[in-house]
């Protein structure tokens, strides 16, 4: 049995969180952490839970096991060092870990990072690609719910041709991704019966899909993410165009069928069948789609997920799970 504490549980993914460990056979949530809530309870956000919400910096997160950090950027930077020395593992769902060049992080953060060690130790979560090193871990950076979608619809094409020119990632977020007070703020609003893109100059999640591919190809590749936001609460929608310097003849979906088939996660659509944010919601699934393109050098892959459980809290506790030596899909129920 482990004790965890979560940092920022009041949010979205950290309403999820709760959710998955209080349903884990083996795990006790200790403690949770909410600056604007302290003093009160879980009870409104998850039914059946009646937790305390206390200060971050309370010392009950010390007698944790492992500690998530559900918060904002720029705050586990200054605060995982303290856990890591005490053998406390880290699991971080903010962006503080995820960018390994403290440069790139700058530029795109508008800030100096604060734990170099750190950035270097962490291990990139996406379990699809990093399952072994995540086991042996102290702190594992959660990737972004964007790039969860994006990576995921392109890693297999990425580890098996070195033939590409381009590649247009198109993405759909719900509006949860901006964040709970964005949302009950005036996001709901703003979004209803609407639909627009944003970041139309560049998009901090770039720069970590681009890090995670160019490292499995060995080699810079042109990227363009556009990112939009939907009338939904939930779901990531991006669909990939991917264009060759010649005709491909690669056979795509064998390609994907060896890459994922020890995916508990990865769900590849049939002939005539299409990725959908409702097939994905609330669960921890991907599914990706194949297409063939009216350009001739190009091909287009759709991928979808929840950005909550895939992109945010459920790939959180894949990695817990591993970390722990517990059956990788414990306490992640879909539905």
């Amino acid at each position: 049995m482990r004790n965890v504490g979560i940092i920022g549980a009041s949010g979205f993914a950290g309403e999820e969180l709760i959710r998955f460990l209080d349903s884990h056979s083996y795990s006790s949530i200790l403690a949770v952490s909410s600056r604007e809530l302290r003093g009160q309870t879980t009870s409104s956000f998850v039914n059946g839970t009646n937790l305390t919400f206390v200060d971050p910096d309370d010392d009950i997160f010390y007698e944790c096991d492992v500690v998530f950090f559900a918060t904002p950027h720029g705050i586990s930077m200054q605060k995982a060092k303290s856990f890591l020395e005490r053998g406390i593992k880290v699991i971080d769902l903010s962006a503080d870990f995820r960018l390994k060049n403290p440069e790139v992080w700058k530029k795109w953060y508008n800030s100096n990072h604060e734990d170099l060690t750190g950035l270097k130790s962490a291990v990139y979560g996406l379990t699809e690609l990093n399952a072994d090193l995540i086991k042996d871990a102290n702190l594992i950076a959660v990737p972004g719910c964007y790039p969860t979608a994006s990576i995921l619809g392109l890693a297999p094409i990425i580890k098996n041709n070195t033939n590409i020119d381009s590649i247009i990632i198109d993405a759909k977020s719900g509006i949860s991704g901006a964040g709970r007070s964005s949302v009950e703020n005036n996001l709901r609003d703003d979004i209803k019966e609407n639909f627009k893109a944003y970041a139309t100059s560049g998009h901090r999640h770039l720069p970590e899909i681009e890090q995670i591919l160019e490292e499995m190809c060995g080699s810079s590749l042109g990227i363009n993410f556009l990112p939009h936001l939907i009338p939904a609460m939930r779901g990531i929608y991006a669909t990939i165009y991917i264009n060759f310097k010649d005709k491909p003849e690669d056979n795509f979906l064998e390609i994907y069928n060896q890459f994922y088939q020890d995916s508990p996660n990865v769900s590849l659509m049939a002939e005539g069948e299409i990725p959908e944010i409702l097939k994905v919601s609330k669960t921890n699934k991907c599914q990706i789609g194949i297409y063939s393109s009216a350009i001739e050098n190009q091909i287009v892959v759709i991928s979808a997920i929840d950005n909550l459980v895939k992109g945010a809290a459920g790939q959180a506790m894949e990695c817990y799970n591993l970390v722990c030596g517990y059956n990788q899909m414990e306490g992640i129920n879909d539905g």
